[in-house]
């Protein structure tokens, strides 16, 4: 093992634990990341996580501990963590950051930044005053086919960009089933999913939005039902979204038996409400125009209903001499260039396609290491926070019928 950099997690759910934890485990040995403090919102997560980590641990030949204490405060006292990953509920962002980011160690935050803009902005602001800057986790940034296209047309593949097409079709009924389902709480498929998507316009295109026009929001496939049963352990009716009859929950990977035991009366913990249950509040389609700065004119077509099909979730370059098309379930790309007079279709997905996010947390893990040595984050606060002003001027349009709204130039800056 090289030598090591000790790691603290705050927030140990799907996230935190199966996606970037285990595969922290797997790669200590490359890496030298090795996690030593869990903290979780309730004693029987935190528990839950230190148990499967170090069990993980010992799967591949290490014996490490795995501490566990009562509060992310004491998590954040232990002066020999290097690194503090922060992988908690969204609207609990701003509290774990600021707090992570006074202590000086080197600190990492999910996707999206937070839920609203005035949490985004106190985060963006303290990494500027401490000037700590920290690692925000847009996955996409980090997924070889995507990295492959951005390195395509930043070599000149399609000449001069025009415009960019982003779709994403993809059955996750399920954020309307757990703690997402809630715009308090997560900001919904429009902050959790979009997020990814809007940073991609302005990485791809180098330039923030400075204006975007969109329709959508709450589609009639969902229709609150006030008779419906809260949750599908109580249902009895014939549901294509059951949750336990959901395609796209194959890919899931938190533990059954975990989901099971957790306290059924604590909503936050609920795995399997209605998907036509009144109290759901976040938005499951839309369509949204962009003016990116640098001219490029940008959509993003994305729901979370539909069937499950190869082509879920695509990128698209257009420019002045050619196209690329990415097609993400399968890692391939389609390049036409040279005014069409070149064609090419290849698999661009890397040697760790078939791992989470498609090989992304990989070398998320990997890119977090190189940060703790001293490297520039791949992505900050700053884009963290434009994101979100995106999330937030897509949804005042969609309650405006389509108006269009103004972001201004410096409004990431803020």
């Amino acid at each position: 093992m090289m030598d090591t950099k000790r790691v603290g997690i705050i927030g140990c759910g799907a996230r935190g634990l199966n996606h970037i934890g285990f595969n922290m485990v797997d790669s200590v040995d490359t890496t030298g990341l090795v996690i030593a403090s869990v903290s979780n919102r309730s004693k029987e997560s935190s528990d839950y996580a230190a148990d499967e980590l170090e069990k993980r641990y010992r799967s591949i030949g290490h014996e490490v501990s795995v501490s566990r204490p009562a509060t992310y405060q004491e998590l954040l006292a232990d002066d020999s963590l290097d690194l503090v990953v922060i992988t908690s509920h969204t609207d609990a962002h701003a509290e774990h950051t600021l707090a992570a980011l006074e202590t000086g160690k080197k600190v990492y935050l999910d996707k999206p930044i937070s839920v609203t803009l005035e949490d985004g902005r106190l985060i963006a602001d303290a990494e500027q005053r401490t000037g700590n800057r920290l690692l925000m986790g847009f996955t996409r940034r980090y997924e070889d086919s995507w990295v492959k296209m951005k390195q395509l047309l930043d070599d000149g593949a399609v000449g001069s960009l025009q415009m960019i097409l982003l779709r994403s079709i993809i059955p996750y009924s399920r954020y309307l089933q757990g703690w997402h389902r809630k715009r308090e709480w997560s900001g919904g498929p429009l902050n959790d999913k979009c997020s990814h998507h809007f940073d991609v316009f302005r990485w791809i295109a180098d330039s923030d939005c400075g204006s975007m026009g969109a329709f959508g929001g709450r589609s009639g496939v969902f229709k609150p039902d006030p008779t419906a049963p809260k949750r599908c352990s109580e249902c009895d009716r014939d549901c294509a979204y059951r949750r336990s009859e959901v395609l796209e929950e194959s890919k899931e990977t938190v533990s059954s038996s975990f989901v099971n035991t957790r306290n059924l009366d604590d909503e936050r913990s609920m795995q399997d409400a209605c998907v036509f249950s009144p109290e759901n509040d976040v938005e499951d389609f839309g369509s949204i125009n962009l003016q990116l700065g640098s001219g490029v004119v940008g959509n993003l077509f994305f729901t979370i209903f539909g069937p499950m099909a190869p082509d879920g979730e695509t990128l698209e370059l257009v420019g002045d001499s050619g196209r690329l098309v990415l097609s993400r379930s399968d890692g391939m790309i389609r390049s036409y260039t040279n005014y069409g007079k070149q064609t090419e279709e290849f698999f661009a997905g890397g040697n760790n396609f078939d791992s989470s996010h498609y090989g992304s947390d990989k070398n998320l893990v990997k890119h977090m290491r190189e940060f703790c040595d001293g490297e520039d984050p791949e992505c900050d606060a700053r884009d963290g926070l434009a994101s979100l002003e995106m999330v937030c001027a897509a949804r005042e349009s969609f309650d405006a019928k389509g108006a269009l709204k103004e972001l201004p130039a410096d409004y990431a800056d803020k």
